[in-house]
């Protein structure tokens, strides 16, 4: 039997890191990663204390890490 498709919660907050200014991105009030420009105009997306991966847009780096908790939830 499938499950019922629920409406995910999807929340992008401005935090402020270590003085640099980011994202930080929620889904169902669980902070599931950051997203922090670099220099030269491209992003780092960072799950939890995993090693960041560098993108070359935000919304890149916002889509990577939800396919992420899509792909471990």
């Amino acid at each position: 039997m499938s499950k019922k498709k629920q409406p995910v919660g999807v929340a992008i907050d401005d935090v402020t890191i270590k003085g640099v200014d980011g994202l930080q991105l929620s889904i169902n009030d669980e902070v599931i990663g950051t997203v922090m420009p670099l220099e030269k105009g491209s992003f780092e997306a960072q799950i939890g204390a995993d090693r960041p991966i560098k993108v070359k847009t935000q919304d890149e780096a916002i889509e990577y890490l939800i396919q992420t908790y899509n792909l471990h939830h």
